[in-house]
């Protein structure tokens, strides 16, 4: 079985088209389980927000831009806290 979950700022750049997950498993003790977790982000200096092409039809953007670097402090001064961190991005 292959599983990618979408990060935030892809969430964040399709405007909610694809929404990010809580990673979350379930261990079973009787099987073994690999994993091979890829990380891709945005560079700190790059700016995300809606893509122009999500917006093209008229759409209107749900989130705002910012600097990928603004929205990595934001999550990694918070703590653990769920799905609460892209909400920081809604316009």
């Amino acid at each position: 079985m292959r599983v990618i979950n979408i990060g935030d700022a892809l969430q964040i750049m399709s405007n909610d088209k694809y929404k990010s997950v809580e990673h979350c498993v379930i261990a079973n003790g009787s099987k073994n389980r690999v994993s091979v977790p890829i990380f891709l982000h945005p560079k700190a200096t790059s700016v995300i927000g809606p893509l122009k092409e999500v917006l093209q039809n008229g759409e209107k953007p749900i989130y705002k831009q910012m600097l990928y670097a603004d929205y990595t402090n934001i999550f990694f001064s918070k703590g653990h806290d769920g799905k609460d961190t892209v909400k920081f991005a809604k316009m």
